[in-house]
């Protein structure tokens, strides 16, 4: 079995909770794209882990970790991160692999993306500064450092040299601490592996494939610009791995409402009071940089098009118990401009533009309200698509099937 969890909106759906929970009945969890700017959050109970870069697979079973060529990886958050688990008593030495063509995220990245954003002024994207975008460009200008690259120490060193230069020449960016990045590479250097040599495994496995972000960060379908540096989509998983791979079922989380961090149209988005009172009910604030996130309605048409696009086959709802005990709750189904009703526009930078029809439902006590069931059937009747889960709550233990309007 093949399965992939990804994001229906802007990201921050809950993907590392229900990633972990399906984690179980998988061989492998395999990230396949992004890089440390993502944030995985999973509450275990007596303990929490945020997933930058390890993938969101259940510590407690004997699941392995595979971060593909796909992924850029900050060796220090890497680093971090199986230490953090090493602290709380998880040996992952067998458990987290790492490909040696993924390329490194180096602090240069990091440098030039915060000038990048700068230099934008009005026009920033509001990224992390977590220097994704530049190592994805320098991976395709051909001046990247890949993992392999440090096999050869001499290898490396010049071509870090080579880096340092170019950017102190184009971008006036002076680094040179080349000790800090070998060190880095040592710590990690037993979970490195050729793609070749677990290709074979990957595809007489049951693999989950965990997607970073949203589809509607993905760098060509997203509401570009303020999309991410690479491809949130389903069709990510074969250009992250590097051949081909068919997948059973596309399995799409997304939230009861809807959120964004950093820029770009928002057009449900809620403002003042209304915006913070939904902040605070769902802790709305980013894993990665703990931004407020900007919060609105769900948006059925934004819903519908990331569904058709990444080939849905079901979806999982999160964070429906934080709209418990409201006394209305809202679904926009329908965009105008000027009056004029439209479909989802191609660019969705036109989203910016548009006036939303909503539609309002009585509010519910808690997921077994009658009232709950009548907006699942509401959403599915409208996706044409089973929300075969529901997110209960925080820990990794609250989710439950869902079927004909009912918890299993």
């Amino acid at each position: 079995m093949k399965s992939i969890v990804y994001g229906l909106h802007w990201g921050d759906e809950g993907k590392g909770k229900v990633t972990t929970y399906l984690s179980r009945e998988y061989d492998y969890v395999v990230r396949y794209s992004g890089g440390s700017n993502a944030g995985h959050t999973v509450e275990y109970g007596n303990f929490k882990l945020v997933h930058h870069l390890v993938p969101s697979f259940d510590v407690r079973t004997d699941t392995i970790g595979y971060i593909s060529n796909g992924v850029v990886v900050d060796l220090g958050v890497l680093n971090s991160e199986i230490e953090e688990l090493k602290r709380l008593g998880f040996d992952v030495s067998r458990r987290i692999k790492v490909s040696n063509l993924a390329h490194v995220v180096l602090p240069v990245h990091k440098m030039l993306d915060e000038k990048f954003e700068m230099a934008k002024g009005d026009k920033a994207v509001g990224t992390t500064k977590r220097g994704i975008g530049p190592a994805y460009a320098d991976k395709v200008h051909r001046i990247g450092l890949r993992l392999v690259d440090f096999e050869n120490q001499e290898n490396a060193l010049e071509k870090l040299k080579f880096i340092s230069e170019l950017y102190k020449n184009l971008y006036s960016i002076d680094w040179t601490d080349y000790d800090k990045i070998f060190e880095e590479y040592e710590k990690i250097r037993s979970f490195v592996v050729s793609p070749i040599e677990i290709r074979k495994e990957l595809q007489n496995s049951n693999v989950l494939f965990e997607g970073t972000q949203g589809v509607l960060l993905d760098i060509d379908m997203g509401s570009y610009p303020y999309v991410t540096g690479t491809y949130c989509n389903t069709t990510g998983v074969e250009p992250g791995l590097g051949y081909p791979m068919n997948i059973d079922k596309r399995i799409g989380v997304f939230k009861a409402y809807l959120t964004r961090v950093g820029e770009g149209p928002f057009p449900t988005e809620l403002f003042g009071e209304d915006a913070e009172k939904l902040r605070k009910a769902g802790k709305e604030y980013g894993a990665t940089t703990g931004r407020p996130r900007r919060c609105g309605w769900l948006d059925l048409p934004l819903l519908k098009y990331a569904i058709e696009i990444s080939d849905c086959t079901e979806m999982i709802m999160t964070k429906a118990d934080v709209l418990s005990g409201m006394d209305k709750v809202l679904v926009g189904v329908r965009y105008a401009i000027d009056g004029k009703k439209i479909d989802i526009p191609t660019d969705l930078e036109m989203l910016s533009k548009t006036d939303v029809e909503y539609v309002e439902f009585q509010g519910w006590k808690d997921l077994n309200d009658r009232n709950f069931a009548k907006f699942v059937e509401f959403l599915e009747r409208e996706t044409g698509r089973k929300i075969t889960y529901i997110s209960t709550g925080a820990n990794v233990e609250d989710i439950v099937s869902f079927e004909d309007g009912k918890e299993n």
